[in-house]
Parts: C-alpha cells; structure tokens; sequence
C-alpha cells in the first residue's frame, strides 16, 4: 500500500475535488479520480488524470467566466 509523502498514512483510492487557481479564474474539477490520504486528505493523482486535468484546463482557457466548475467524468470517457 502506498504511503502519503505528508504524513505517511495509507492512500486509498477515491474521487476529489481539484481546484485550479488561474490568473483571472477558477476551474473547480469534480469527482476526479485520486489516491487519497486516509490521515490528513492529501490526494495524489496518476500521470494519466494529471494529463487529463491538462488538457480540460487548456481547453476552458480561452473562457470569459470567473468560476468554472465541471465533472471529470463529463468529459473524459
């Protein structure tokens, strides 16, 4: 079992809210798939997801709202 860099309690595989702070906006990305901390909540997220995550952040870039939020699973099938 995998072990949080934090505080070296056990990951359990779950779904996260991730949260981009972004100059001029904020992309709320939810139910993302994570390795998470059951101690102290600290997520990890594969190669994979992270390149995922990149590619809807670059996507919604170009968008005039302040806050976006979105479902992972919306958009990646």
């Amino acid at each position: 079992m995998e072990k949080c860099l934090m505080c070296k309690g056990d990951l359990e595989k779950g779904n996260v809210n991730h949260i981009v702070d972004l100059d001029n906006f904020i992309i709320i990305i939810k139910n993302v798939p994570a390795n998470v901390c059951k101690q102290c909540g600290e997520y990890y997220l594969e190669h994979k997801v992270a390149l995922e995550i990149e590619k809807i952040i670059d996507s919604y870039r170009e968008n005039a709202a302040e806050v976006i939020i979105i479902n992972y699973f919306d958009l990646v099938a």
